[in-house]
């Protein structure tokens, strides 16, 4: 009866470490910063899907990224965006937001 007991209690610790590394395993850090003007930088675990989306949810841009990855939107007209993260099941991890906006200025410049 002792046998069955310690191979029951080992057999649920066991379970518990297996629980605790998938629960890490989903919450390694995601993250989509900006690092100069219209370039971010998308960090994620292997397999994670980007997709960018326009002002009317259309889709853009789509691409695998391996663990870290930096997106240069320079070519996109003035509008609202959104970059989305997916993980391999196709769920979204994080999601940003960001508008395309070109201002010019005007300078006089005395001349003599």
């Amino acid at each position: 009866m002792k046998k069955y007991v310690v191979a029951a209690l080992l057999f649920a610790a066991n379970l518990s470490v297996v629980s605790a590394a998938n629960g890490a395993e989903l919450s390694l850090p995601v993250n989509i910063e900006s690092v100069g003007k219209l370039k971010y930088r998308v960090s994620a675990k292997a397999g994670a899907t980007v997709v960018i989306y326009d002002g009317e949810n259309n889709e853009i841009h789509k691409e695998g990224i391996a663990t870290q990855k930096l997106f240069n939107l320079a070519g996109l007209a003035d509008g609202n965006y959104r970059m989305v993260v997916f993980d391999i099941r196709k769920n979204v991890i994080t999601a940003k937001s960001f508008k395309i906006k070109t201002e010019v200025k005007r300078d006089i410049v005395a001349m003599n």
